[in-house]
């Protein structure tokens, strides 16, 4: 547990973790299985599995969806997004980031290369579903544990990435991840970007006019006006990267 604390990164670690502590807000009590989540900011949207409950109503920055097992054994599956900066992608090992593998790889290889640092047990990594591909997600998996956590790890990133998104589900035992797996991966398959025909449809904008933030994906989309669960709860536009991530590094980077 305190290996895996010390990790500064990824986001969606640190989520899980403050989850299991305890330290987010309350989950809520409505039922919520089978729903879409629609994340306007993010454009993402996603199906709860059957069997599981959802929040979206979490304090943790970047954490866009928990959710929890009703039945035992007890895990979660968290869904968080960041903004891919040029820091975040100066900050991976020179192997990792000048490799010839899709973004989701390399952000996998600086995040392996940091859990095996702290001697966590680190599986391989492995293709996404075709799924996530079709949807123009780039994706793929791999599993970690420190003994007391374990955990199985997706990272996806979109074909123009802008921000890196993960599926994280935590279990407490070796067991309970495989016993999860099934769900994880229902989730995982779901997992798709709106398109901005669906942003023009659900927000009365012609998909055609020019975009005020040019090139920048629209920031306003959703699914039957909105989908957001808990309340209708809308969330604040995420900026869009000003340059793209990837790039030089300052010289002397090493890492």
């Amino acid at each position: 547990m305190q290996r895996l604390r010390r990790l500064a990164f990824p986001l969606a670690i640190a989520a899980a973790l403050a989850i299991a502590a305890g330290v987010l807000v309350e989950e809520s009590a409505a039922d919520l299985e089978n729903l879409v989540f629609t994340s306007r900011p993010y454009r993402l949207r996603m199906v709860v599995p059957r069997g599981w409950r959802a929040s979206d109503q979490a304090s943790y920055p970047g954490l866009l969806l928990w959710m929890v097992r009703i039945t035992p054994p007890a895990s979660q599956i968290e869904l968080t997004a960041e903004e891919f900066t040029r820091d975040l992608y100066c900050s991976w090992p020179v192997p990792c980031r000048t490799s010839h593998d899709a973004p989701p790889s390399r952000y996998a290889c600086a995040l392996r290369r940091k859990l095996e640092a702290q001697h966590l047990r680190v599986g391989p990594i492995q293709a996404g579903p075709k799924e996530n591909e079709t949807a123009g997600l780039s994706s793929i998996w791999f599993e970690y544990d420190d003994g007391k956590h374990f955990l199985r790890h997706a990272i996806a990133f979109s074909s123009s990435p802008d921000r890196a998104i993960s599926l994280v589900l935590s279990a407490p035992t070796s067991d309970a991840r495989a016993t999860n797996t099934r769900a994880f991966e229902q989730a995982l398959r779901t997992l798709q970007l709106l398109t901005p025909e669906e942003t023009a449809r659900s927000s009365g904008v012609d998909a055609a006019a020019p975009s005020p933030l040019g090139d920048a994906p629209p920031g306003d989309a959703g699914l039957v006006d909105g989908a957001v669960l808990d309340g209708g709860v809308v969330f604040e536009s995420a900026p869009a990267p000003a340059i793209n991530p990837i790039g030089p590094c300052p010289a002397g980077d090493v890492r």
